[in-house]
């Protein structure tokens, strides 16, 4: 499985490196790392779902697309479940540290993709220590809903991902 709280010491040192004048190099990798730490940490789980098996587990979490997991956060963060849940959907809610874990998701997503692929722009310590410490935030909400039967179903969406939010 990940390692995300290892992921995250990682970035939090790499974002604090250099004292004086940052790296690029360091902070980027910082961000990347952020991303991957809150990534790595609902795939772990998510991947428990199906089975308790940890060589198949292992090969569960490499299933999902990052680009699905987005479309399916974004849902989530603004309270909603996909329509495939039609009528069930309102049983439901989506409480608000979900919605900011499943926010922080889409936003991080974004950050590192502006770190790893937009090279014209410069990031700062503050920007990217709040990264950090978004994530850090996001495993404090995570913690506190994870029990919840709709974190099970935002699991068990960011797994299949695809056609989800298809009227039926």
């Amino acid at each position: 499985m990940g390692f995300p709280d290892d992921l995250l010491g990682q970035a939090e040192h790499l974002a604090k490196l250099d004292r004086k004048r940052p790296k690029q190099a360091s902070l980027r990798r910082a961000i990347s790392a952020a991303y991957y730490a809150l990534f790595h940490r609902l795939i772990s789980e998510a991947s428990w779902l199906p089975v308790k098996d940890y060589q198949v587990a292992s090969c569960i979490a490499r299933a999902p697309s990052h680009a699905k997991m987005n479309e399916v956060s974004k849902l989530f963060a603004n309270g909603k479940l996909p329509k495939a849940f039609g009528s069930v959907a309102s049983r439901f809610p989506v409480k608000s540290e979900l919605k900011q874990v499943a926010q922080a998701f889409v936003d991080l997503q974004q950050a590192r993709h502006d770190a790893d692929y937009d090279l014209a722009k410069n990031f700062r310590r503050g920007e990217t220590i709040a990264f950090v410490e978004r994530v850090r935030q996001a495993f404090r909400d995570w913690d506190a809903v994870r029990k919840e039967r709709v974190a099970s179903i935002y699991l068990a969406c960011l797994l299949i991902g695809k056609d989800l939010d298809r009227g039926r």
